[in-house]
């Protein structure tokens, strides 16, 4: 009997057995000599917790939290800290890194001290009851017990009661440290925010005999005017010592990112990627955890290539992508209108020099608007659009008199490649009826005319 032909396809092996091309990939990778750059790739994670010898450029702050934490060791609660500054200054990095090493101190001492972390920003839900569960889940982790609370169904009373049973049964002295705490805003229409209510809660906790334990708070913000929308019980009672972190230049990103060379394999990193990497993080408002990525990425990239050296161009390759996901992250959810007014903008931006002076992106987004058929909102409304983009970080405005017969008006700048704005806003089917080069030509007429 003739045998049916056999519908596996890919390539034979001597026992007559195949393997699907997608199981051949796969086993070939999995099963064949790893070729990588990195020699611990965990230095390059800008969440790893690195021993304070490799932190450069804050040694005051490092002082500062050490002089602080010390108290635990003498049995004392350490005070309430606030530490302040852009993104990527290294407030949750030297924090961090203080508090393990003072950890590893009050171990050999007999003293039951730890820290528990938590990004508000992260989590799903923004209100006290959310927070107070996670940090007691947080806390059940570190002092390795259960926490057998369910996450709806129980009051928020009964979360603190069980919350600070853990705190009090297990630890000495415990430090919170609470990130983005801004983040925390709780429920729309309430008298003041979740991290106020938050803030006094742990503020009290001691004086109030819910536990025996040494508490304090590490409380990190972008935004220290936050407390300007604290109670006024909650501003009585959190006094914290407040401690400032400034932008890294690019001499001192050189300095950060040599420090963590290591995480390469000896002579994988071509002449010139640490400082290249160092400039792209200059450009981002001297972000030392930008940094790190990014030479992580050029790395994976390097990899991924079987490539067994780093060099700058994987350095562009790798930057080139991060812009770009980070736009379509911050634009990718955008309605239609907001988009429209966004592309106008970049569009003006593109011809300007960086600059859009609202009159001439209004007067493009109504031009695209009639020649796409689409509805044409007012340049109030307009604004608004464009001005929401600036909360998503993509550009600024600045509000003017000069330069245009218009009179007052407000000029957009863009803190994102508008190019990588364009590119991001084109890949919308929306805009496969538009011209960028009539756009163009449209925006440098309204820029002459204006």
């Amino acid at each position: 009997m003739d045998q049916e032909p056999s519908t596996a396809r890919g390539d034979g092996n001597d026992d007559g057995t195949t393997h699907s091309p997608e199981s051949s990939i796969v086993d070939s990778i999995l099963d064949g000599e790893r070729k990588t750059v990195f020699e611990n790739k965990r230095l390059v994670d800008s969440n790893t917790i690195v021993d304070h010898d490799r932190i450069y450029g804050r040694d005051e702050q490092l002082a500062a939290e050490a002089r602080a934490f010390r108290d635990t060791l003498d049995g004392e609660r350490p005070p309430d800290l606030l530490l302040y500054g852009p993104s990527g200054t290294g407030k949750s990095l030297t924090v961090k890194a203080v508090a393990e090493k003072v950890k590893e101190r009050a171990t050999q001492n007999e003293i039951a001290f730890d820290f528990v972390a938590v990004n508000f920003k992260t989590m799903e839900s923004h209100s006290l009851d959310r927070a107070v569960w996670k940090l007691g889940h947080q806390t059940a982790n570190k002092a390795g017990v259960a926490w057998d609370i369910p996450r709806k169904g129980v009051s928020t009373d009964a979360k603190y009661v069980r919350f600070y049973e853990i705190v009090d049964r297990h630890f000495d002295a415990l430090v919170f440290v609470l990130d983005e705490i801004d983040a925390l805003t709780g429920r729309v229409g309430e008298d003041e925010p979740a991290y106020s209510r938050l803030l006094y809660s742990l503020s009290r906790v001691m004086a109030e005999q819910h536990v025996d334990t040494l508490v304090s708070t590490v409380v990190i913000t972008n935004h220290p005017k936050f407390r300007e929308n604290l109670d006024s019980r909650t501003d009585s009672s959190y006094n914290p010592t407040g401690i400032h972190f400034s932008d890294y230049d690019a001499t001192e990103l050189i300095e950060i990112l040599n420090r963590r060379r290591d995480a390469f394999k000896e002579g994988a990193l071509d002449d010139g990627v640490i400082e290249l990497v160092a400039a792209y993080g200059a450009k981002n408002e001297g972000d030392a955890r930008r940094a790190i990525d990014l030479l992580r990425d050029a790395g994976e990239i390097a990899n991924r290539n079987g490539e067994t050296k780093v060099t700058e161009q994987h350095v562009h390759a790798a930057n080139d992508s991060v812009v770009k996901n980070r736009v379509l992250e911050m634009v990718g959810g955008m309605t239609l209108q907001k988009k429209l007014s966004l592309y106008a903008a970049a569009v003006v931006a593109n011809v300007n020099n960086g600059a859009a002076p609202s009159p001439a992106v209004y007067t493009l987004y109504r031009e695209i608007c009639q020649r796409t058929d689409r509805d044409v909102y007012t340049q109030e409304t307009v604004n608004s659009h464009i001005n929401k983009a600036g909360t998503y970080g993509v550009l600024e405005s600045e509000r003017t008199s000069g330069g245009f017969k218009s009179g007052v008006h407000l000029v957009f700048t863009f803190t994102e490649p508008v190019e990588a704005v364009l590119e991001t806003l084109e890949e919308d089917d929306t805009f496969d009826e538009l011209d960028l080069s009539i756009a163009r030509s449209i925006a440098r007429n309204s820029l002459r005319d204006s």
